[in-house]
């Protein structure tokens, strides 16, 4: 497991603050998924006792690029390349690349069905990894899903057509997200199957009609005969759950 912890001050207090950019707060649909998805997690957490909540209020700052100073996390749109600042270092987020492969930057898609989380890290201690000290959110500013739509009146005139996603979809990817920022990596995702959750990776789809996005879902199981297992509602299963307390403890 790689999973990260924060810095002790952090993990003391229990709460990430979480700034969104003005980029998203200029987008109805986003700012609103921001906020519910904060309100979501919250939730679980509370539920589940997972030991960590994040909290927006009116008056939280960004992240400070030089200093301490300002929000733990931030929220932001990605395109092309990913990059922050801290501690007067602008970093350019790198892809996994094989053993023996010349690193390059990711690059990533303004239409894609994930976000990415990159976690920031300070040591002490010179040769060792350090602990978390931000996490910097990029999600999709137009995720597309296909969606069927109505083209002609005969029963038969349907075709796939690109939109972008409703609200449940973007709140799926939110919540994932603030999972990654709670200190969990990659190596840490579940598989679709019984353990499928809101931390599960390449989940697929289940798009309301072309007029109906708000019907958009994650289908995270087919459960015949019993009804499929989607979301919304998000969820956390035992095994993500245990991951989080713990790193949190």
């Amino acid at each position: 497991m790689t999973v990260s912890p924060w810095t002790d001050t952090i993990k003391a207090r229990k709460v990430l603050t979480i700034f969104a950019t003005d980029a998203v707060k200029k987008d109805n649909v986003w700012f609103q998924v921001f906020k519910d998805s904060v309100a979501e997690f919250n939730r679980l957490s509370n539920s589940l006792k997972l030991g960590v909540t994040f909290s927006s209020p009116s008056d939280v700052k960004a992240p400070d690029p030089v200093g301490e100073g300002g929000a733990e996390v931030q929220f932001d749109f990605g395109n092309g390349l990913l990059q922050f600042e801290m501690q007067g270092d602008k970093i350019t987020v790198m892809e996994d690349t094989k053993e023996g492969e010349p690193p390059k930057p990711l690059n990533f898609s303004p239409t894609a069905l994930h976000g990415f989380t990159a976690l920031a890290r300070v040591s002490f201690v010179k040769g060792t990894p350090g602990k978390v000290r931000r996490a910097f959110i990029f999600v999709p500013p137009t995720p597309m899903v296909n969606a069927v739509r109505k083209v002609g009146p005969g029963p038969d005139d349907f075709r796939d057509a690109q939109r972008p996603a409703g609200p449940g979809i973007r709140k799926f990817i939110t919540v994932h997200e603030f999972i990654h920022a709670c200190g969990l990596s990659n190596a840490e995702h579940n598989s679709t199957g019984p353990n499928a959750d809101t931390f599960t990776i390449n989940p697929q789809l289940s798009t309301g009609t072309f007029d109906k996005p708000e019907d958009d879902k994650i289908l995270l199981r087919v459960n015949f005969p019993n009804p499929n297992v989607v979301a919304p509602p998000n969820f956390i299963k035992k095994k993500v759950a245990d991951l989080i307390i713990n790193n949190w403890k």
